[in-house]
């Protein structure tokens, strides 16, 4: 559940960045444009000077809010005192003309790097970044080739004594598919993938619940998910249940 909340904050904030890095350039051209475009209007009609009240000018002189020669104290706290030189150089960067040149384009090419990190962080463009999978030397590596060869309650029970959870829960997952193979709801094949296996539930009641197991058992194999013995009891529990209901299809 928090995996899909950090990527649907990941996509608000991407969408967001996107439309700043889309929009922004457009913007600037357009506040160029117009004002080229605006012009002087033709007013020749009689000027006429009005001078404030004199005792009401010297109240507004004598009044502290309206004094703007003089700068706040710097804060106390470092943090805060770095936040500030922070928004003032960035303030003062903006404002420059090398801002107007070049600036604008280091700023949005930050953007842009940024919006490919929060991507690749939900994992939205492993088909351009692709990560190294690491190749651990397990036993049953190849138990995919003939998951009917495969005593796979006493399998499992000795990767558990190993505390070799990660397998066990492997194994786990090629029982059930072993079971769903016998009871006809998908036809196992060796190079089919688990999204497959998912797909061919599709007219199943039990599909969601695959889906999720699927779902853990990557997490745990393909992405390295750590396993204590708490979680395995939960996974385990969820494997067992599912397999009671299809043995009983």
């Amino acid at each position: 559940m928090s995996t899909n909340k950090h990527r649907y904050a990941s996509w608000l904030i991407v969408a967001f960045l996107i439309s700043c890095l889309l929009s922004a350039p457009e913007n600037y051209s357009y506040a160029q444009q117009q004002e080229k475009s605006v012009a002087a209007l033709d007013d020749r009609s009689a000027v006429v000077v009005r001078h404030p009240d004199a005792e009401r000018l010297a109240s507004f002189r004598s009044d502290s809010r309206y004094r703007y020669d003089r700068d706040a104290p710097p804060p106390e706290n470092p943090l805060a005192r770095f936040w500030a030189w922070f928004w003032q150089k960035l303030a003062q960067i903006l404002n420059s003309e090398a801002y107007q040149n070049i600036g604008q384009y280091v700023v949005l090419a930050g953007i842009a790097a940024f919006v490919i990190y929060l991507l690749r962080k939900a994992e939205m463009l492993n088909f351009l970044f692709p990560k190294k999978t690491q190749v651990a030397e397990l036993p049953y590596e190849g138990v995919t080739e003939n998951i009917y060869e495969i005593d796979f309650d006493t399998a499992i029970n000795d990767a558990v004594t190993r505390q070799d959870l990660r397998l066990a829960v492997r194994l786990m997952y090629l029982q059930t598919l072993k079971y769903l193979d016998q009871a006809g709801q998908i036809n196992y094949q060796p190079d089919k993938t688990n999204r497959q296996y998912v797909y061919e539930l599709a007219n199943s009641p039990q599909q969601d619940e695959f889906e999720t197991l699927t779902r853990q058992f990557e997490f745990v194999w393909y992405g390295d998910f750590p396993v204590d013995d708490a979680l395995f009891s939960v996974v385990k529990a969820k494997f067992t249940t599912f397999n009671q209901v299809v043995r009983h299809l």
